[in-house]
């Protein structure tokens, strides 16, 4: 049978030598740093101030927007101080700093209640509470996604199980070991969205993981494979693979009556509802050259550096980490960086310097550009002092830059370009064009 997928992409080596692996828990570090920036939008409003004690599970920052979320403490312990800290985006940003009494007490919380008898406001004021932010990499507050779509007269709810970047299997080995929480918490995600179907994505290369999803699914809930192919886990590619909806240019889901949840998002909102768990850990991968590599459950606000060591150290091969992937992860040279809550992966690598040829003009960036882009265009603009339009429909997966036999950075040459159109549309937007990688010092 013909698998579905998308125009364009590319068949990097999945390296997925931690699928198998049982998911451990990193025990909790002597200090938790938790950057008041923890979602695509708004920095959150602090609550507690410097010598506050705190439980496990308490709110110390609430929502300062629409587009914001609540941070929970992953610890109990003392509030040592509010202030600068390294970001993964290489700026030093406000965080509260916890430091940990290791005694482990929670937070009062209330009554667990039966998913089924609450309204789906109920729901998603409870997403919201619970702090649930998009895991997937872009911590889009997932109250707001779970809101729009009500009124929708074709409300698809579609389920990223995707996970097509190399080395990374948190979410495979999340659906290996809670196949059931996470159907339950997609059928909660669909009734907050009164979808009308609910279709889950998984790539070929996962069927056995699929058959472990399939066993628990029901009529309203459909597994789909899909081709294994990168970006396969695009939101617009997967909902054109599922649903032959193509997303408008700069458009939203919405716009096709579609919303998009990642795997461990639905895990999440499943233990908020049913459990009353807020979101202050999830499952992150270690993978590449870490010592001891696999899936585990970290505390929001880990250093890299504890995260490290907990795993046997730094191997001396490695001088340079990057968060997230390979393709679209960020390069970081800090070990002081705390994991946030969108972190799904942490890759030890071996950086070599790679020398950049003249553009051969061969179009191989054009034909796997999933976007219908042509990448080249912005290097050869940005030579010439301007900036290449296309750019804003960029989803950053980095395809082009893979192929590219110059290699050529294409990806920054886009991301100047996204920062360049960005400022002329909004003079304040400061938000720096991501560097094509940065070797770790040690």
């Amino acid at each position: 049978m013909k698998m579905a997928s998308f125009p364009g992409g590319v068949h990097p080596a999945q390296r997925k030598d931690t699928a198998y692996s049982a998911i451990e828990r990193l025990p909790a570090p002597e200090k938790v740093y938790l950057h008041l920036s923890n979602s695509c939008g708004c920095p959150s409003k602090a609550l507690v101030k410097k010598g506050d004690a705190v439980l496990k599970g308490s709110v110390i920052a609430e929502p300062a927007g629409r587009i914001s979320a609540f941070i929970h403490s992953p610890v109990s312990g003392i509030v040592e101080d509010i202030k600068k800290w390294p970001h993964f985006s290489g700026q030093k940003l406000e965080a509260v700093i916890i430091k940990n009494d290791f005694k482990d007490e929670f937070a009062p919380s209330r009554n667990a209640k039966d998913a089924s008898l609450l309204a789906p406001s109920e729901i998603t004021e409870v997403v919201r509470n619970s702090g649930i932010v998009g895991l997937g990499g872009a911590a889009f507050p997932s109250d707001v996604k779970l809101l729009p779509l009500r009124a929708h007269k074709a409300a698809t709810l579609i389920i990223n199980a995707c996970e097509c970047e190399p080395f990374l299997t948190a979410d495979e080995s999340l659906i290996r070991e809670k196949a059931v929480d996470i159907i339950e918490g997609a059928k909660i995600a669909g009734r907050a969205l009164a979808a009308k179907r609910i279709i889950i994505g998984i790539e070929d290369n996962k069927a056995e993981t699929a058959e472990e999803l399939l066993k628990r699914s029901s009529d309203r809930i459909q597994v789909r494979l899909l081709k294994t192919k990168y970006p396969q886990g695009g939101e617009k590619q997967l909902i054109y693979a599922l649903t032959g909806r193509k997303v408008p240019m700069c458009g939203l889901p919405l716009d096709v009556g579609v919303a998009v949840l990642n795997v461990s998002t639905v895990f999440a909102i499943f233990e908020a509802v049913v459990k009353s768990k807020p979101l202050y850990e999830r499952v992150v991968t270690l993978g590449a050259y870490f010592r001891k590599p696999g899936n585990v459950i970290i505390s929001a606000g880990t250093r890299l550096e504890d995260i490290i060591n907990f795993r046997g150290g730094l191997p001396d091969n490695v001088n340079k980490i990057v968060l997230g992937g390979p393709m679209m992860g960020q390069a970081l040279c800090d070990l002081d960086v705390p994991v946030s809550k969108a972190a799904s992966g942490i890759l030890l690598m071996t950086d070599v310097e790679r020398k950049e040829y003249e553009c051969l003009r061969c179009m191989r960036c054009a034909s796997v550009c999933p976007m219908g882009l042509v990448p080249r265009e912005s290097l050869a603009l940005y030579k010439a002092g301007k900036s290449y339009g296309g750019a804003l429909n960029c989803i950053e997966c980095g395809s082009c830059a893979y192929i590219c036999p110059s290699r050529i950075p294409l990806l920054h040459y886009l991301k100047l370009s996204k920062k360049k159109l960005a400022a002329l549309s909004c003079p304040d937007a400061r938000s720096p064009a991501a560097p094509a990688g940065r070797t770790l010092t040690k």
